[in-house]
């Protein structure tokens, strides 16, 4: 891929949450070939919280001190040519658009949802675990989704925090 980038693809992490079967689209499997092999993972956890938790605590906290960026996509996603922006904001928490088939979800300037973000070095030493949660109101109700609350935790921390680009997703378009 040849684009001018904030990221360089050979220091960067490139983790697929793959549940519940290790499987991800052939448009992802294209995107993924981008990053050296030892750089991409498939996670493979039936809680969606838990799975991403795993995934900061063991392939980032834990990654080699050449890794700069890290970079969480589901499994369902559809990468193409308009993801590109998503490669070029400096902000530590990045976030890429797509389909969710809510449209009042990006209503939000600074929305992130965890089914496309990156992350900085930086921003991994620095923010404790957990980073995903949800959040329940008294009656039962969801109050705030892992997306929302892992965005405030990370603009609380005094991080930037950026939207661009946008995604193709399998069960959206």
């Amino acid at each position: 891929m040849e684009v001018e980038t904030s990221i360089r693809f050979e220091r960067t992490r490139l983790v697929i949450m793959a549940w519940p079967d290790r499987s991800y689209t052939h448009e992802l499997a294209v995107w993924a070939r981008n990053f050296p092999p030892e750089n991409v993972f498939v996670v493979c956890h039936k809680e969606v919280c838990a799975a991403r938790n795993l995934a900061v605590r063991e392939l980032c906290k834990n990654s080699p001190p050449q890794i700069e960026h890290f970079i969480f996509i589901d499994r369902d996603m559809r990468p193409g040519e308009a993801v590109l922006p998503f490669l070029t904001p400096e902000a530590d928490l990045v976030g890429c658009g797509y389909s969710t088939g809510n449209d009042t979800c990006w209503a939000e300037v600074d929305a992130i949802h965890c089914g496309l973000f990156r992350v900085t070095r930086k921003l991994v030493d620095a923010l404790p675990l957990p980073w995903f949660a949800f959040s329940w109101r008294e009656d039962g109700a969801l109050a705030k989704c892992e997306c929302a609350n892992f965005k405030d935790k990370v603009k609380a921390a005094g991080f930037g925090v950026a939207r661009a680009g946008w995604c193709g997703h399998k069960d959206w378009r």
